[in-house]
C-alpha cells in the first residue's frame, strides 16, 4: 500500500512543481515569489525520487521507471539552480508520461479495452495534476507564510497561482468525475454492493473522501476566489495577502491530506464488487454506453461552467472582504 502511494507522489509532486513554475506562477524575472518557494522543494524532491527509483529498480528491475525517475531528478536539480520555464514544462511532461506508460496496453483488442485504457489514463493524469498540485502548493504556501518583506508581491503572485490552479483543478475534477463513473460502473453492479462487498466498502470510503475534497474545492471556488477578486479590484492589499498568503494555503494543506488519504485507499481496490457478489461483468461498450457517456460529459461540462461563471460574478456592495478580516 505505502509503495503505491510513494510511487504516485514520486510522479505527481515533480509534475506539480514543473506545472507551477512553467504555467501558474509569475516568472521570477518579473518579480514572482511563488516560483522561488516552489523551487525550494525541487532538490529534496529530486533526492527522494532518485532514492525511491533506485530502490524499486533493485526490487523489480523496472528500467522504464528508473529512466523516468532519473530524468525527473535531473530536471528538478536544474530547476533548483535556475527558474527555467521550458525545463519546468519538460519535468511536468516527463512525469505525466511516466504515469501513463504503465497504463498503455500492448495491443488494443476491442473497443471495451480501448475505452477502459483511455478513461484510466484520464483518471490517473487528472489525479496526478490535482493531488500533486495540492501537495506542492500547500507546502510552498506554508513556506511563503513565513516570508516577510514581500507581502504585496506575494499576494499578487499567489492570487494568480490560485486562480490558475483553480482552472487546472476544475478540468481535473471533470475528468475524474467522467472517468470515475465509468470505472465504478464496470466494477460495481448496484449501489448495495458498496456495502455488501469488500471492494464496494473501500470504494465507498474513497467516494466519501472525494466528496470532502470536492467540497473544499467548491469553497475555494465559490467563497475564497470571489473574495480575492473583490479585494484586488478594490486595491485592498492587506486583504489580498490575508486571503492568498495566510488563509488559502491552510485550506490547501487540508485538501492535500485528504488527497493522500484517497491514495492510501486505492491499493485496496482489487478485483471488483461485481465478481465478489457473483454478478456478471459490465456490458460491452456499445452505442448506448457511448451515448450515455456523451450525455454525462455534456452534463458535467455544463455544471462546471455554470459553477465557475457564478463564482466569478460575486455580488457588489455585499459580501466584500475588507482588511478587518471579516465579511460585511
Amino acid at each position: 500500500m505505502a509503495a503505491e502511494v510513494v510511487h504516485f507522489l514520486s510522479l505527481s509532486v515533480p509534475a506539480a512543481i514543473g506545472l507551477t513554475i512553467a504555467f501558474l506562477a509569475i516568472p521570477e524575472a518579473r518579480g514572482g515569489v511563488v516560483s522561488q518557494n516552489v523551487r525550494r522543494l525541487a532538490l529534496p524532491t529530486a533526492l527522494a525520487v532518485a532514492v525511491w527509483a533506485a530502490a524499486q529498480f533493485v526490487l523489480s528491475a523496472a528500467v522504464s521507471d528508473l529512466v523516468v525517475a532519473l530524468l525527473l531528478a535531473a530536471g528538478l536539480v536544474v530547476l533548483r539552480t535556475r527558474a527555467s520555464r521550458p525545463v519546468a514544462a519538460a519535468v511536468t511532461a516527463t512525469a505525466v508520461v511516466g504515469a501513463v506508460i504503465p497504463l498503455l496496453p500492448a495491443t488494443v483488442g476491442s473497443l471495451d479495452s480501448l475505452a477502459r485504457s483511455v478513461l484510466t489514463v484520464v483518471h490517473v493524469v487528472a489525479a496526478t495534476l490535482w493531488v500533486g498540485g495540492l501537495v506542492v502548493l500547500g507546502a510552498a504556501g506554508m513556506l511563503g507564510r513565513r516570508a516577510r518583506g514581500e507581502e504585496a508581491a506575494a499576494g499578487r503572485d499567489w492570487a494568480q497561482v490560485w486562480e490558475r490552479f483553480s482552472v487546472v483543478a476544475l478540468y481535473a475534477v471533470g475528468g475524474l468525475i467522467i472517468s470515475g463513473m465509468w470505472l465504478a460502473w464496470t466494477h460495481v453492479g448496484t449501489p448495495a454492493q458498496l456495502l455488501t462487498t469488500a471492494y464496494g466498502r473501500y470504494l465507498a470510503v474513497k467516494l466519501v473522501l472525494v466528496v470532502a475534497l470536492l467540497g473544499a474545492g467548491a469553497y475555494n471556488m465559490r467563497v475564497l476566489m470571489p473574495r480575492i477578486r473583490l479585494a484586488r479590484r478594490d486595491g485592498d492589499t492587506r486583504s489580498v495577502v490575508r486571503l492568498t498568503v495566510e488563509h488559502f494555503p491552510v485550506v490547501v494543506v487540508a485538501e492535500a491530506v485528504v488527497g493522500v488519504a484517497i491514495l492510501a485507499v486505492v491499493p485496496f481496490l482489487r478485483g471488483s464488487a461485481r465478481a465478489e457478489a457473483g454478478w456478471p461483468g459490465a456490458g460491452p461498450f456499445d452505442a448506448t454506453v457511448f451515448a450515455s457517456g456523451a450525455a454525462l460529459v455534456a452534463l458535467v461540462a455544463l455544471a462546471l461552467w455554470a459553477g465557475t461563471r457564478q463564482a466569478r460574478f460575486a455580488p457588489r456592495g455585499r459580501g466584500q472582504y475588507h482588511s478587518h478580516g471579516r465579511v460585511r
